[in-house]
């Protein structure tokens, strides 16, 4: 009895485990936010001039993407 309890626990600790970070990807990805964007900010310091305006155009360019759908009234899928 005392395997199968172990057992047990240790799939419902894996399956709350897997729920929690499904959960947690979802609303950072509901929410607009984005692992990359966030190394970016992170690491502009260290970019030369060039990259600096590669990054800043991207980040321009997704800006007004998410305006021109808030403003249309569309949602985005990612």
């Amino acid at each position: 009895m005392n395997e199968s309890f172990t057992f047990i626990l240790i799939l419902i600790l894996i399956i709350a485990v897997i729920v929690i970070f499904v959960k947690a990807s979802l609303i950072i990805r509901n929410r607009g936010g984005s692992f990359l964007t966030t190394m970016h900010g992170s690491t502009y310091e260290f970019l030369g001039k060039d990259k600096r305006e590669a990054v800043e155009h991207v980040v321009e360019v997704k800006a007004k993407k998410k305006m021109d759908e808030e403003l249309s009234g569309e949602d985005s899928i990612f």
